[in-house]
């Protein structure tokens, strides 16, 4: 009888394995054969999955963006509180360390690459969607915020965490987890005294 292989299962195992692999060394030290040596396929097999390295490091970028929106929003849908919710997708873990430098490799590659700078910014857009979903929420006695208002305070939380957890992945020893909670918890303070909270 063959084997009956699962097809869309070892496609995102091949992809969890070049993760690690931009994880450890970088983007432009993943090869496929690095990739088929590490799943133990060959390189036929991961050509078989991926079209060619952008393909593959296309969904490289998109797990690490899955992981983090889905961590925030479970923390969020689970009524967590919102410095809480924001700790989830800081560098403080060891996947989230990983993450971290998943999402620095594809920045520098976003800057030379039309393909991957829109895969960025389209990332960029859905952050501030669910950002902005979580400041509704917390902000909902205050109808006379208007959508523009609500996104422009989500994108100003969005760069507190971005450059706060940057620089907690680039110097952690200078970045505890106190220290990167204290600067977001700073912002989130500033937004509620300008609707009017505290």
């Amino acid at each position: 009888m063959p084997l009956i292989v699962d097809k869309a299962e070892r496609r995102a195992m091949v992809a969890r394995v070049a993760f690690d692999l931009v994880a450890d060394t970088g983007i432009g030290a993943v090869t496929f054969r690095q990739v088929a040596e590490a799943t133990g396929y060959s390189t036929a097999i991961v050509t078989n999955y991926f079209a060619d390295k952008n393909d593959l490091l296309f969904e490289v970028y998109r797990i690490a963006n899955r992981r983090a929106m889905d961590r925030l929003a479970a923390a969020f849908d689970d009524g967590e509180d919102l410095i809480d919710v924001l700790t989830r997708v800081l560098p403080v873990t060891e996947e989230m360390v990983r993450n971290w430098r998943v999402w620095m490799a594809f920045w520098g590659l976003s800057h030379s690459d039309p393909e991957f700078r829109e895969e960025t910014a389209a990332n960029a857009r859905a952050s501030v969607d669910l950002y902005s979903r979580m400041l509704r929420q917390r902000y909902e006695d205050y109808p006379q915020l208007t959508m523009t208002e609500i996104d422009d305070m989500s994108m100003r939380l969005i760069a507190s965490v971005g450059g706060s957890g940057m620089q907690g992945c680039l110097a952690p020893g200078d970045w505890p987890l106190e220290r990167l909670r204290a600067i977001i918890a700073a912002e989130i303070a500033v937004l509620d005294a300008e609707v009017g909270i505290g």
